[in-house]
């Protein structure tokens, strides 16, 4: 059947006739109505109101994000309009051991549905006590590893990025795929998704990939490694002279052997990794820069010379410029990027608490998806969550995009 409603700016609703056998099958653009009726997922009227736990962090190093979380969320309540759905803010704090005493609070309070944690490992920590209750649990994270059946990982998952940043780059022709990336658990994340990608692309070949101690220095032997890749003869005598303002500039040098090359990373290393591979005639010119959502942590990324023309995965920036928007007019501030996640997550539970049973495994991995202020999503049966991302070209200082987001998921068809 059929679910709709409206939210405000943002629609959510499950995406229904519109299956086909590319992610990117266009459909009808989804336009604001008037609030309709919504037809009950079961037959059956609820026996008395839901409520839903919200488990975020009030107090400690994250409170902030706490408070744009549950804004987001009582947001998401107000847009909807009428609904009976009680939520329960309780604060999980910074550690496991807090985020568990908050699951149990909410459980106690008759909590059907739990909204959160942030962390993974709390996440990981509460999902016995759901399980317990027979309760699922729609988490913030975005760690795979703590995904299961009935434990749903909702953040933006690096393994989604980086799959699709490589299969634009191989419809742009791309077939030579080089990385580098931090030796950490995300790091690790994102060569698998790499590597993972490019095997499933006919023709496409995983030349280097090459990682370096994280939160440390420029690695600078670890990107020259790369920088030297395929080159015939390797890099002149000069080119190990420390880059800078002294040494004289190198000569022309052969192109390297790959024509694209991911930088996993985040904040101002990525600014660095990118002038040390500019150094080497590495840069978006001959070879494509790629990168995912850890690029934004930077706010001078964008307009770093280095990194004109270079492309990530993203959200839809307009479907996030308008959540964006909508939650400063009524809280007078810029949310957190993540708030999207509370907002989303609270809307589908209010569409999915309108009978009896309610947020079932079935009805939460729907595998038509939702679509709503962060762009289409879905959960899977694993746990996971898919997201309709954009590809994304830096230019002069902002974005523009040149991959839009699919607007539906072509039903059975899960990425990796």
């Amino acid at each position: 059947m059929r679910l709709r409603f409206t939210i405000g700016l943002i629609a959510l609703l499950v995406a229904t006739g519109c299956a086909g056998h590319e992610e990117t099958t266009p459909v009808p653009v989804l336009q604001s109505a008037p609030p309709v009726a919504i037809e009950p997922p079961v037959a059956g009227l609820p026996a008395s109101p839901a409520k839903v736990g919200l488990l975020v962090p009030l107090t400690g190093a994250s409170a902030a994000l706490g408070e744009d979380l549950v804004d987001a969320a009582q947001m998401a309540l107000f847009d909807v309009g009428r609904t009976d759905l009680e939520l329960l803010p309780r604060d999980t704090g910074d550690e496991p051991a807090k985020a568990e005493a908050a699951a149990l609070s909410a459980l106690d309070a008759g909590a059907e549905l739990l909204l959160g944690p942030v962390y993974g490992r709390s996440a990981q920590a509460i999902a016995p006590l759901a399980a317990a209750h027979s309760v699922n649990v729609i988490s913030f994270s975005n760690d795979a590893g703590v995904a299961r059946p009935g434990l749903y990982v909702l953040g933006f998952r690096p393994e989604e990025q980086v799959e699709r940043i490589v299969r634009y780059s191989a419809a742009q022709g791309r077939t030579r795929f080089a990385a580098l990336a931090p030796g950490d658990a995300y790091g690790s994340r994102a060569l698998a998704a790499w590597r993972g990608a490019i095997a499933g692309i006919p023709g496409a070949t995983a030349s280097i990939a090459v990682t370096y101690p994280p939160g440390g220095d420029v690695p600078k032997p670890e990107v020259q490694q790369v920088a030297v890749f395929g080159r015939p003869g390797g890099l002149p005598p000069e080119a190990a002279t420390e880059p800078g303002l002294t040494p004289p500039p190198l000569p022309p040098l052969p192109p390297p052997g790959f024509d694209a090359v991911l930088i996993a990373d985040g904040g101002q290393l990525v600014r660095s990794i990118a002038a040390l591979l500019a150094y080497y005639d590495v840069g978006p010119a001959t070879v494509a820069l790629q990168g995912t959502m850890r690029w934004r942590d930077d706010p001078n990324l964008l307009t770093d010379a280095g990194l004109q023309g270079a492309v990530l995965a993203t959200w839809p920036p307009d479907s996030l410029a308008d959540f964006t928007r909508h939650f400063a007019q009524v809280y007078g501030r810029d949310p957190a990027p993540l708030a999207v996640l509370a907002y989303d997550a609270t809307a589908l539970a209010v569409l999915l608490a309108q009978g009896t049973p309610r947020f079932t495994p079935a009805q939460l991995t729907d595998p038509q998806g939702f679509a709503g202020g962060a762009g289409i999503f879905r959960l899977r049966p694993d746990g996971l969550a898919e997201h309709g991302l954009a590809v994304v070209e830096i230019e002069g200082g902002t974005t523009r995009v040149v991959d839009p987001a699919p607007k539906s998921f072509a039903t059975g068809v899960v990425s990796r």
